[in-house]
């Protein structure tokens, strides 16, 4: 009776019912984003390929333009040109790596365009650093991921191992999804870049963990022999409002961000909130379709292996009591 009220107020969506087309969206999405950022080259910023910055104070007001038109003219590239906190005539340029000479011609230029310059400080940044960087975001993300497994596989023995497995492999997911939007629209891959995956890490698996929780509560009420489909439906239409309303909650709080940045020309927080606010929905998403997904495939693959054993054993034990018999 119980069971029976819960379906009268929960509406069930057949999520699973288009599982493979979801699996293949977000493959073919990744293979793209992955094949054509490599082809093209990925955005590295001067976090991982080294470079040069320069930062002062204007002591006036100025355009993002001029200062990458007389940089361009002097070094032949454009560089990265942000304006620093502390108010709106401090300045941040950023170049690859260039020589002290360009850096002086640079800085008589920009004097002659502002005189009321103060004087610039100039620092290079050697590609050891990004490499650095990247072995400790490595680090951070194998030694989340190793406790992440442990902690899933202990707190959902009804899901078995299986639950584990499929969590990571949807962090895998929206981590190469990530790669791959960095990829296709050539976002700057920095510091930030490691901030974000991290964070998306944080939140999808939050996410996975309640639907997970979920189905494990239902599956136990439930016999094991019952149609998996209808407990992973039943299981996601319980938690789906929940999950959609944090998640909104939380794109429209980091969409402030991204409107503030983008209307005073904060590169740094602009490179942060557009793709954590893709991240949000790409953990959401994968939370609800591909992780579920993913473990009904696990657990059907798992089921038809243990079903052959049991068969064979069986086999075995037969053929070796005709064998007594005779």
């Amino acid at each position: 009776m119980k069971k029976q009220a819960e379906n009268k107020e929960v509406k069930v969506i057949n999520f699973m019912k288009y599982r493979y087309v979801f699996l293949t969206i977000s493959f073919c999405i990744i293979a793209f984003g992955l094949i054509y950022g490599f082809v093209t080259g990925f955005k590295f910023d001067i976090d991982f390929k080294g470079g040069t910055k320069i930062e002062t104070d204007l002591n006036q007001e100025f355009s993002n333009t001029d200062i990458e038109n007389i940089v361009n003219e002097v070094i032949g590239s454009k560089p990265l040109v942000q304006t620093m906190s502390g108010g709106n005539s401090s300045v941040s340029i950023t170049t690859d790596v260039i020589s002290e000479q360009q850096v002086d011609e640079i800085v008589q230029a920009l004097k002659e365009k502002y005189p009321n310059m103060s004087d610039p400080s100039t620092r290079n940044i050697q590609p050891s650093y990004g490499k650095d960087l990247v072995e400790s975001a490595v680090v951070a993300v194998v030694v989340s991921v190793i406790l992440i497994l442990i902690y899933i596989a202990i707190r959902f023995k009804v899901l078995g191992l299986n639950a584990a497995i499929t969590a990571i492999i949807a962090l895998i997911h929206d981590s190469l999804f990530i790669i791959a939007i960095y990829g296709i629209f050539k976002l700057p891959i920095n510091s930030s870049f490691v901030a974000v995956i991290l964070t998306i890490i944080g939140y999808s698996i939050n996410d996975t963990i309640i639907i997970y929780d979920r189905i494990r509560e239902n599956r136990k009420k439930v016999s094991r022999s019952s149609n998996l489909l209808d407990t992973i439906n039943y299981s996601i239409s319980q938690t789906i409002t929940r999950t959609i309303y944090t998640s909104l909650t939380t794109v429209v709080a980091i969409g402030i961000v991204y409107v503030f940045a983008l209307t005073n020309n904060q590169q740094v927080l602009k490179e942060f909130s557009l793709p954590l606010i893709i991240g949000i929905l790409v953990g959401t998403y994968s939370s609800i379709f591909i992780a579920t997904s993913l473990w009904n495939l696990l657990e059907n693959i798992t089921k038809k292996f243990k079903d052959r054993k049991k068969e064979k054993n069986n086999k075995s034990k037969n053929k070796k009591k005709i064998i007594k018999e005779i």
